[in-house]
């Protein structure tokens, strides 16, 4: 094709999961099942009270100003480092502001792998994984979640650097999650490797996952020299701030001068793409850290609570019906098991034609309970499992 690039992609592009959501959105009976952001339970988006006062607080002029670097501002990333790696990380560690946990993805993607390179995520996953491979022309192998012999297997398989994609816990869709134990073979593997391996840990959502969550972060306290460990937070999704595209990717590794260069290539890299942040989110959450911390967890904990009873109560429906899932821990979602794609998307079709709007993955169907009122979903597993 004229004027592009060579390697242009040109399979026709369409985001299947908008334009779901809009019809789900045009449907006045319909049950919106589709989202990947949370709702309260009078159906509205579920918003942290403390962030929007603080926000209220920002002068025009603050608002509107640019941020201090392309990497962000500097009281931003250290509040959000700490918040995310919560005393658990001794290792070396730096980090720069994003625009998402996209933002952070496609920085370490485009940081360190060449056209040609492997990328292995799982097999059933966030699409965008995918969108992003193939924009960087990365070679794919998928591996099943619950299965750490395939994942090793896939591991060793690379010719070259590895770059492991693990999202965990609150997995998009599975709501898998790794045990501390199973951490410790993943790890104990990237380690004993006799080449590069980058481990891109996705925690969008763990901040809503019950019990102790980042237990698993001291394990990077014990990396090899081989091992980079990069860390794609989402502001987004911690604190219900999805439009105002705000993350970090935070990187460790033993060598704190290799840190600076990497650290210095990534700022390069947002300058060259995305050149300043939201400044006026930066300056929110901040303060939010600083000042409405207590206020903050409460709020959270209270989201994560009515989240839990969500899933617990469609997870027990299920069961009494035979509605088969995948085995889910935490998160936005539940994934009905589905044996093929083809009978996978009749089935889908099948609940739009009752207004039940749902999102197609591989192998299966990807219920939000993230922004189905508890009221509605009692009961939802029943209907879903009659029309199937």
């Amino acid at each position: 094709m004229k004027f592009v690039r060579k390697k242009e992609n040109t399979e026709r592009y369409v985001d299947n999961i908008f334009s779901v959501v809009n019809a789900a959105k045009a449907d006045p009976n319909g049950i919106n099942a589709t989202a990947g952001c949370l709702y309260d339970e009078e159906g509205k988006l579920f918003t942290f009270k403390c962030v929007f006062e603080e926000e209220a607080k920002i002068p025009a002029a603050r608002r509107a100003a640019y941020a201090s670097s392309p990497a962000g501002n500097s009281d931003y990333i250290e509040l959000v480092s700490d918040f995310v790696l919560d005393g658990r990380v001794s290792n070396h560690h730096k980090a720069i502001a994003t625009p998402g946990g996209t933002g952070a993805i496609a920085t370490a993607v485009s940081s360190c792998l060449d056209e040609g390179d492997h990328i292995i995520y799982p097999k059933i996953a966030w699409g965008n994984y995918k969108v992003i491979a193939s924009e960087h022309n990365l070679a794919v192998s998928t591996y099943d979640v619950y299965d750490l012999d395939d994942l090793f297997e896939k591991i060793d398989a690379v010719e070259g650097k590895v770059f492991l994609v693990i999202n965990s816990p609150c997995e998009n869709p599975l709501g898998q999650a790794y045990s501390l134990d199973e951490w410790k073979k993943i790890i104990d593997k990237l380690n004993s490797l006799n080449k590069e391996a980058v481990l891109l840990c996705d925690i969008a959502y763990i901040d809503y996952a019950n019990g102790d969550p980042k237990a698993y972060f001291s394990l990077f306290n014990e990396l090899s020299d081989n091992v980079l460990v990069l860390l794609c937070a989402s502001c987004s999704k911690a604190f219900s701030y999805y439009g105002q595209r705000l993350g970090a990717l935070i990187a460790i590794h033993n060598d704190e001068g290799f840190l600076d260069h990497y650290i210095n290539l990534c700022s390069r890299l947002a300058r060259a793409t995305w050149s300043n942040l939201n400044n006026a989110a930066m300056i929110n959450i901040a303060a939010v850290l600083k000042d409405r911390r207590e206020d903050y967890e409460r709020e959270l904990t209270a989201a994560r609570k009515m989240l839990k009873d969500r899933s617990e109560l469609f997870i027990r429906q299920a069961k009494d019906c035979g509605l088969e899932l995948y085995t889910s821990c935490d998160g936005f979602f539940v994934t009905i098991v589905c044996k093929d794609n083809a009978s996978r998307d009749q089935f889908h079709q099948k609940l739009i034609d009752a207004h039940i709007y749902t999102i197609k993955v591989n192998q299966g169907i990807r219920v939000g309970l993230c922004s189905v009122p508890l009221k509605t979903v009692d009961g939802l597993a029943g209907r879903i499992k009659e029309l199937m």
